[in-house]
């Protein structure tokens, strides 16, 4: 009988806080419990390769892209698997998105490959394992993704300390929309980096999003809906200032506000990738999401925000 394994886990958005938490200000991570990353590890009759089946890949171990090839070998050597395995990944959060797909497919495999050999699985060990799989996949990660992702609630980003807050509990619905446009957060990064050095009015848009951390974070905990939209406003227009937004993700905004959208800005590392857009109730939010689609948005997805 074959021998299986099973593990899933879902993204992660950046609330608010994107570039500035590179200089040393805080960030608000959420997870994103409908993009979700399934993994399955079988066992397969001997004589057969090892085999990987997903949305980039499918064939053998042996021929596999260079971070799932280092994952799943590194899985079968430390735990001394002998028979061959086929490892199936199923996703519904598009890579390069800024939406955790990464530090999701790391967090689903791992705990996929501790069901196999069926031994259990601390969340300590867990971050420290699916870490490993991010550095194969991103160079340095900031450990952001895989904390937010295993403890499932937001999460406190700021210089590298990470603390865990208390679940949104807010009125209203949060649409994520992919614009289609992939972005390329490390060029992002350096562009804002190379802005600030050279002109101080940079480092006041900076300087200015670490504050609207704060005030996101007082919002979240007054329960108000309306104050997190102001925040999300600002947030946008210092995010443009530092040329981080794009034609796409200012067009999406527009479009969403004519259905009633509350407030939007992009996550993540922006130029492309993905936005978070605020809807006052399910009505409103899936108008926003069925116009994204019409006008060029590749998926959209949405999330109640507690309440």
């Amino acid at each position: 009988m074959a021998q299986i394994g099973y593990g899933e886990a879902n993204g992660k958005v950046i609330l608010i806080g994107e570039h500035a938490v590179t200089f040393g200000q805080p960030a608000i991570a959420i997870p994103f419990t409908t993009g979700k990353v399934k993994v399955t590890i079988a066992s397969l009759s001997e004589g057969a390769p090892s085999y990987i089946n997903s949305d980039v890949y499918e064939g053998t171990l042996q021929q596999a892209p260079e971070h799932i090839k280092a994952v799943t070998t590194r899985f079968i050597e430390k735990h001394h698997i002998e028979d061959s395995i086929n490892v199936t990944f199923e996703t519904n959060l598009p890579p390069s998105r800024g939406l955790g797909s990464s530090a999701a497919m790391a967090i689903a495999f791992v705990r996929a490959s501790y069901d196999y050999i069926n031994k259990p699985l601390s969340d300590e060990l867990l971050i420290e394992e699916a870490n490993w799989a991010e550095q194969i996949a991103h160079g340095k990660p900031s450990g952001i993704d895989t904390q937010t992702i295993v403890s499932n609630k937001p999460v406190w980003f700021h210089q590298g300390k990470v603390t865990t807050l208390r679940p949104l509990s807010l009125n209203g619905y949060m649409v994520v929309i992919d614009t289609g446009v992939r972005g390329s957060t490390k060029k992002a990064v350096e562009d804002v980096h190379q802005l600030c050095n050279h002109d101080e009015q940079y480092m006041r848009y900076i300087e200015h999003i670490g504050n609207l951390v704060y005030e996101a974070n007082e919002a979240i905990e007054q329960h108000d809906f309306n104050q997190l939209a102001h925040v999300f406003e600002l947030a946008q227009d210092n995010l443009r200032k530092l040329t981080v937004s794009h034609d796409n993700i200012e067009s999406l905004l527009e479009i969403s506000k004519t259905q009633g959208a509350t407030a939007g800005k992009l996550t993540g590392g922006g130029r492309g990738g993905s936005m978070i857009v605020l809807a006052q109730n399910l009505e409103i939010a899936e108008k926003i999401a069925t116009n994204a689609e019409k006008f060029g948005a590749h998926h959209t997805w949405i999330e109640k925000l507690g309440g």
